[in-house]
């Protein structure tokens, strides 16, 4: 068996990057994984700025996927360990989360994105799962530290 979740809709949406569950990391706010995930790919505070003011996390999303906006240029590498921090300081700082995280045991997680192969398992269910991914690992973080 396993965790299955698709978007942040439903039982299982707080698994979500866009999920509407904030948290803070060096006295800044993020309203959403997704928030910060998109901030971290850039230097430019203006640009930040507007993401963090973004009411939506699509929103957010729109403008770091931009083309226009220039990218720190080590992004690629960093990425998933952007996501993993992000998803830390959500399940750390909103403790019902973390207990819902920590009460899916040891099941794999997958998001389930017909679309994506990268975050979700794509439309074969042969895709990366790095979302999914992620999440076992913080989950496995906060078991650490609860004990």
């Amino acid at each position: 068996m396993s965790v299955d979740f698709y978007k942040e809709f439903g039982e299982l949406g707080y698994l979500a990057s866009y999920s509407d569950h904030g948290f803070e990391v060096n006295g800044i706010y993020y309203p959403t994984v997704e928030h910060y995930y998109q901030a971290s790919k850039f230097d430019d505070e203006k640009i930040i700025n507007k993401i963090l003011n973004c009411k939506t996390p699509k929103e957010a999303s729109m403008i770091g996927r931009d083309r226009n906006n220039i990218r720190i240029p080590n992004f690629k590498e960093v990425k998933i360990q952007k996501m993993y921090e992000a998803n830390l300081e959500k399940f750390r700082q909103n403790p019902e989360l973390a207990k819902k995280l920590l009460d899916t045991g040891n099941e794999a997680i997958r998001e389930m994105t017909t679309k994506e192969s990268f975050w979700g398992v794509g439309p074969n269910l042969d895709g990366e799962n790095h979302m999914g991914k992620i999440l076992m690992r913080v989950r496995e973080e906060l078991r650490k530290e609860v004990k």
